[in-house]
């Protein structure tokens, strides 16, 4: 990329690095969510992971040394590994690995002006990357060993290369956008059905059936050279084929709780297999979640079928991932500035869709796909973060649209108070 063409995208990212960098000097291992003796919490379980895993070449996650575990995708551990390779497993690994996020993290800002860029033009890719940089939960999550990060980075760098792929209908592009998908996978499993969005934007733009037979195998071949791997060792490890994670019932479980409460009635009429399978196996909780979800919307169906709709896609989007504040930046203001991105968002994604911008629509489906894939599970706010660096890119669009016009009336009604 030309530095003066992109002069305004080079700062912003610079600027971001330096914010981040200073966040890290300051709260060092202040932000952490759990303790690294006692492995409470997800954070340090990857710590612990990539650390096993480097000295051992085994992946675990909750026990190291009889378990070994498909209970998460290999992507953060991995990346953990290596870097602590190189660096150690010390004070000097441990801040390798958050500056690595930290670059990553500005280049997930990139990616959100380039597609700016494509969708809607500079001027609204300065705004959509300026936002980013406002943005104070990317300096919080930048210093935290979780995926949201790493996962943020190849959702971006995805949604770039889909914006290319139906542009250019060049063979290579769904190549690596092949690999883009992959690469988020390993990282999140919830990436893994993205290509059936894929396949609906094709019906969509009424795309012959040779294209998409083509680009469904390029596709199909690419994920799955990259994924054999994962698939291979797990047969090995556990004599079946497991082609994401064995973790996905207790998040399924829990999904069908409303407020995260025991479903009273459900526990009045089976006492005994509620308490049996939730925390049995994970054929026994995935039964137990479709026993509740069959109770509730027979007994309940209103408001179940209210929670599953709207109250868990509220809790999804309404709150920051900002769990402890960096640099004195109270959680008020980060929610504020949220909320903010939140409406001028969903005014972006309103104008796309009147205008029927083709980019724009595509942009669209890939947040609907990634707001829609967890509403079946647990929902809360670290889930949707790396699809808040999407919607802000449609909030940029707002902002240009509909900021002169807030502005403007908020001039005229401190005028006539003024002249009152």
């Amino acid at each position: 990329m030309d530095f003066n063409k992109n002069r305004y995208m080079w700062i912003t990212a610079i600027c971001i690095i330096l914010v981040s960098l200073l966040v890290i000097v300051v709260h060092k291992n202040d932000l952490m969510l759990g303790s690294l003796s006692k492995l409470d919490n997800d954070d340090v379980r990857y710590i612990r992971s990539g650390k096993h895993l480097l000295e051992t070449g085994q992946l675990i996650y909750y026990n190291p040394t009889t378990s070994l575990s498909a209970f998460i995708m290999p992507g953060l551990s991995l990346i953990i590994a290596g870097i602590m390779w190189i660096f150690g497993t010390g004070d000097i690994g441990m801040f390798a690995f958050r500056m690595f996020q930290v670059i990553l993290t500005a280049a997930s800002a990139i990616f959100v002006y380039k597609i700016t860029e494509y969708i809607a033009g500079t001027k609204t890719a300065k705004i959509a990357i300026t936002c980013i940089a406002l943005y104070v939960p990317i300096y919080y999550v930048a210093d935290l060993f979780l995926t949201e990060a790493f996962f943020t980075f190849t959702l971006t760098g995805m949604t770039y290369q889909c914006l290319l792929a139906l542009n250019k209908n060049r063979g290579r592009d769904y190549v690596w956008l092949g690999l883009w998908i992959a690469a988020a996978v390993y990282f999140r499993p919830t990436a893994a059905l993205f290509p059936l969005t894929i396949g609906i934007i094709w019906l969509f733009q009424r795309r012959g059936i040779v294209y998409m037979i083509k680009n469904t195998l390029i596709l199909s071949v690419t994920i799955v050279i990259c994924l054999s791997p994962w698939w291979i060792r797990n047969y090995q490890v556990f004599h079946e084929f497991i082609p994401l994670t064995n973790s996905s019932a207790n998040p399924y479980l829990l999904g069908m709780l409303i407020f995260e409460q025991e479903p009273a009635d459900f526990i009045k009429h089976y006492p005994d297999l509620y308490n049996a399978w939730s925390h049995g196996t994970e054929e026994e909780q995935k039964a137990l979640a479709n026993k509740i979800f069959a109770f509730q919307i027979k007994h309940h169906p209103i408001s179940f079928i209210s929670w599953l709709l709207f109250g868990k896609l509220i809790r999804l989007i309404i709150i920051p991932f900002y769990w402890t504040p960096v640099l004195g930046i109270p959680y008020v203001a980060a929610g504020a500035v949220h909320l903010i991105l939140l409406y001028f968002g969903v005014a972006g994604v309103i104008s796309l869709v009147k205008k029927r911008n083709r980019n724009g629509m595509i942009l669209c489906a890939v947040m609907a796909y990634f707001i829609v894939v967890y509403l079946p599970f647990f929902t809360f706010e670290r889930y949707f973060y790396p699809t808040m660096f999407l919607l802000i890119s449609a909030a940029a669009l707002g902002v240009q649209q509909y900021g002169p016009r807030l502005r403007d009336k908020w001039n005229v009604r401190f005028n006539r108070k003024t002249a009152a």
